[in-house]
């Protein structure tokens, strides 16, 4: 299932940036996004790095989602495709094939049809 990533986490006075907040398509309330909490999910940088993160509450009523990275997530990612992966051994595979890809483009397409 992919997803647009919408902003960083913040409060008044901080920014946390390996926390954001993720919309994913066909989710629409608070009580379906509380299904995938657990789930992870992978941003690919346009120089190839992986990042991995995983998500750990849902944001609002309208079934946003609040994701954790391991470490800070550029500025570059906001308002871009995220991917949400059930289970673990699919980032192996999707991993895999980032590595072979050529470009940015290819990667896209990888992410979009997992």
């Amino acid at each position: 299932m992919k997803g647009i990533i919408l902003n960083y986490r913040m409060g008044r006075h901080h920014i946390y940036p390996n926390q954001v907040i993720v919309k994913f398509e066909n989710i629409n309330d608070k009580y379906e996004a509380s299904k995938y909490i657990g789930k992870h999910v992978i941003w690919v940088s346009p120089g190839k790095k992986i990042f991995i993160g995983k998500t750990v509450d849902t944001h609002g009523n309208k079934g946003n989602l609040r994701v954790r990275f391991n470490k800070g997530i550029p500025g570059q990612a906001l308002g871009d495709i995220v991917l949400l992966i059930d289970n673990i051994n699919k980032v192996k595979e999707i991993k895999e094939k980032i590595k072979n890809a050529k470009d940015i483009n290819q990667i896209r397409s990888i992410l979009i049809n997992a």
